[in-house]
């Protein structure tokens, strides 16, 4: 019982949280009280302004490589976890790539910061910096990726060939700025205000993208359901694969046995359910409204029991 307690419930906590308030953005829409034209403008002001202030104050703040030799290892991690999602899902859907790379970005792509902080912040409260710390870095390699390669896949125009330029949306050309000011040591040189001025604006993106989630999942037409192939292909790619190899890759290793706060966020990132920004991307750029809010949906609804599932499975291996 005590596993149930010490692990399960905070996690299963912090998910219920976050999809109660996509539930109330879904009601709202559902209400008529927002329109397609609000969540149109919202996802716009994401992309924008909101996301490129977020990710460009946290990485300014929070990136400090000068404390972890090995910082490029979480970042690296984080790829590699997204790749192996993609080799998963590219195995069910050889045969048409093209007309299904949606659902390879919905079965690689983790919710790496918003799910992940809140997560942090309820089930580890008294290592909550560290913990924070450890996830930008993470993220570093899941916002370049998911800006540059996400997009391109999530936004399901088969006629459309990638090209350099879909790489340089405004959060992928923030992130990159933040390092690279980082690594070059110009950092402190920003003024205090400034930054400040920024990580305010930065924090409205996290609710943002979650009421565009919400509102998205809530003007899907739950009547007409994607393929249950498409639906089984997805969940048990990044709900079940994803976590269980990582599980086993860290059990097997024993690489991070001398910091377990680091394996748990990495088992955490593994679970947790997609991207909610493949939403926004959708929203902003075009694509498969319908069976991506569906997917989307089904995803949080299961991941609200296999989040706490897999962490309270890794404790107990511990």
């Amino acid at each position: 019982m005590a596993i149930w307690t010490q692990y399960f419930f905070p996690v299963f906590n912090a998910v219920f949280i976050i999809l109660m308030v996509a539930l109330l953005s879904g009601i709202l829409v559902r209400k008529n009280i927002l329109v397609d034209s609000h969540i149109e403008g919202l996802s716009h002001i994401l992309v924008l302004i909101l996301l490129p202030c977020l990710s460009f104050s946290k990485i300014i703040q929070y990136f400090k490589p000068e404390e972890s030799e090995y910082w490029w290892l979480l970042p690296i991690t984080a790829l590699a976890m997204i790749g192996l999602g993609m080799l998963i899902s590219g195995i069910f859907y050889a045969r048409k790539l093209n007309v299904n790379k949606k659902f390879i970005a919905i079965s690689s792509f983790m919710n790496a910061n918003y799910m992940v902080l809140p997560i942090g912040q309820l089930a580890f409260a008294d290592q909550f910096d560290q913990f924070a710390a450890y996830t930008f870095l993470f993220v570093l390699g899941v916002n370049p990726a998911l800006w540059s390669v996400g997009k391109y896949l999530i936004t399901d125009r088969t006629e459309q060939k990638f090209s350099i330029k879909q790489l340089m949306t405004p959060p992928f050309s923030a992130i990159i700025l933040a390092v690279v000011l980082v690594l070059l040591g110009l950092h402190p040189y920003i003024p205090h205000l400034v930054i400040e001025s920024i990580d305010f604006i930065g924090q409205a993106a996290v609710p943002a993208a979650t009421l565009v989630l919400g509102a998205t999942i809530g003007s899907v037409s739950l009547r007409k359901l994607p393929p249950i192939s498409d639906i089984l292909k997805v969940i048990s790619t990044k709900l079940f694969f994803l976590p269980l190899i990582t599980i086993i890759i860290l059990k097997g290793t024993h690489i991070l046995d001398s910091n377990p706060l680091l394996a748990d966020l990495i088992v955490i990132e593994a679970a947790v359910a997609p991207a909610s920004n493949l939403v926004v991307q959708v929203r902003k750029y075009g694509g498969d409204g319908q069976n991506v809010g569906y997917l989307m949906f089904i995803s949080y609804v299961v991941c609200l029991l296999t989040i706490p599932a897999w962490f309270s499975l890794w404790k107990l291996l511990n």
